[in-house]
């Protein structure tokens, strides 16, 4: 069997969260006998390297809404017969063949279906418009959908939910929101929980390794921090993440290892820049800040720590499904979604903390107080790890028997009751709720706004074209108006002559030259 899998892989910057999701269905599709794989990627030549298993190049869509609105038309118009919608040397038809070549097709999950990322959206309904424009099965995996949503992106995601054959999502939010739009999917946890680690790094992907060597003696704490910092301002932020590293190093003698989720390989940038600076501020001396590692390394150093803090989602994945105690810090409420629904599938959604908590004394009291309890936290996620697995390969054993053509229906998890309530913010629903609203408004304010400046431009570009062409059709019509007065002229020189022409014909002199056979008659 045939399978083309679709991941945010191949990208100039490297995403250890999209890189270990697709690592993780391509682990869970060959332990299943599917073994003849393609994935789409941005840079297939890298991808091939990586896992081992052939890749072509994916879709690449324009940023701008308008734009990638429209060329989403146009590829179903493709599809629906009408060739000339394109260009015979557009992208599409290259990826129209290999699907034509496959048996089924899985979009691996992520957090790309929402409108600030509506590129990728958008990439994903194209290829789900392609498989079922084919006839081929399609498994939409392990997705946050929203929340921000425009309403044409929305209208995006519900149909290519409902194309597919099976569809999961990972966190409660998610689910509500295809239930409240009437598609069934499932509820299932990230596909890179239970993540295998044995994968060998290969030397041609040329990351940085400068990391962190475990020792059994050494307990560890990993943070693992992006540059985005919400609402706060990043001086604020990286000081008080700084305070609470060393507050939680200094109560356990940990070691820190920051690694790093998102880099360009071979730069101190994005994530490294930001754990940099944290380093520069803390107090704690045994504080390491990673290169850019693999998602295999970074996820098996995070597997091995002693406690994790994160305001990325991935490091909080790694550690619930390995049993270790995780303290998740939204920015955002992209982040409390994701996060917080993360810890929410293991019974912890209410230890999740956003900048609302960050930024108030009480927070250091709440840092103590995870600490203690990490033993408790550990033994209860442990104890939990058996069946959460079991849920999990069983969604695997969906995933390949509906590629192979039954349709099965999608399981939905069932969120274990709140452990640990002292652990709670104590913060009202009702306020919360409203930060989300604001932090929505706002979200769809910007993407609206993107979308309006870009429009604007393209706008003025064609108006700008148009310019031009009402230049060149004046400078055309002064020129046929020159031709047409310097014609006129001519015509009446012509007249002119033609009537002295006739005169002198007429003459006596003209007539005895002719008659003399001096004049040819």
């Amino acid at each position: 069997m045939r399978v083309v899998v679709l991941g945010d892989i191949g990208q100039p910057v490297y995403h250890v969260g999209d890189e270990a999701m697709t690592h993780a269905v391509v682990d869970e599709l060959r332990a299943r006998g599917v073994s003849d794989i393609v994935l789409l990627s941005r840079d297939p030549e890298q991808s091939t390297r990586i896992f081992g298993t052939e890749s072509v190049k994916t879709l690449e869509f324009p940023w701008p809404p308008h734009r990638r609105e429209t060329y989403l038309r146009e590829i179903r118009a493709v599809l629906a017969g009408d060739m000339t919608a394109l260009p015979a040397e557009d992208q599409v038809h290259a990826l129209i063949e290999t699907l034509k070549t496959c048996d089924g097709v899985v979009i691996a999950g992520g957090g790309n279906m929402t409108s600030p990322y509506g590129w990728l959206l958008y990439e994903r309904a194209a290829v789900g418009a392609i498989a079922n424009a084919l006839g081929k099965p399609l498994v939409i995996s392990g997705q946050t959908v929203g929340p921000v949503l425009t309403g044409p992106d929305y209208d995006t995601v519900v149909e290519l939910f409902r194309s597919a054959t099976l569809t999961s999502v990972r966190e409660q939010t998610s689910w509500d929101l295809m239930r409240n739009a009437g598609v069934p999917a499932g509820l299932t946890l990230d596909d890179a929980s239970f993540f295998e680690v044995d994968h060998a790094l290969p030397a041609a992907l040329e990351l940085d390794q400068v990391t962190y060597k475990p020792r059994a003696d050494r307990p560890f704490l990993v943070a693992t921090f992006a540059p985005g910092t919400g609402a706060m301002d990043r001086d604020a932020f990286n000081q008080r993440i700084a305070e609470v590293l060393d507050r939680i190093a200094d109560a356990g003698n940990l070691d820190v290892v920051m690694i790093p989720h998102m880099s360009h390989p071979g730069q101190a940038d994005i994530d490294i820049e930001t754990h940099q600076d944290i380093r520069r501020r803390m107090t704690t001396e045994n504080v390491m800040v990673c290169g850019q590692l693999s998602a295999e390394e970074s996820a098996s150093l995070t597997m091995q720590a002693e406690v994790v803090v994160a305001s990325r989602y991935h490091p909080v994945v790694f550690a619930l499904s390995s049993g270790v105690p995780c303290l998740g810090i939204a920015v955002d409420y992209y982040g409390e979604v994701r996060i917080g629904g993360a810890l929410a599938n293991w019974g912890l959604g209410h230890t999740m903390r956003s900048l609302r908590h960050l930024a108030t004394p009480e927070f250091d009291a709440f840092v103590d107080q995870f600490w203690a309890s990490r033993g408790d936290i550990r033994s209860y996620l442990k104890q939990m790890s058996p069946a959460q697995g079991d849920f999990q390969r069983a969604w695997w054993d969906f995933v390949v028997e509906t590629l192979k053509g039954s349709r099965p229906e999608a399981p939905v998890l069932v969120s274990p009751e709140p452990a640990f309530l002292e652990l709670a913010s104590g913060e009202h629903p009702a306020v919360a709720q409203l930060t989300a609203n604001n932090e929505l408004h706002i979200g769809h304010q910007s993407v609206e706004l993107f979308g309006l400046t870009n429009l604007l431009e393209d706008t003025r570009g064609s108006l700008g074209a148009m310019e031009a062409v009402r230049d060149g059709l004046n400078q055309v019509t002064s020129a046929l108006a020159a031709t047409e007065s310097e014609g006129h002229h001519l015509r009446i020189e012509r007249d002119h002559l033609q009537e002295k022409l006739q005169l002198l014909e007429s003459s006596l002199l003209v007539r005895a030259c002719r008659k003399l056979r001096l004049l040819p008659r």
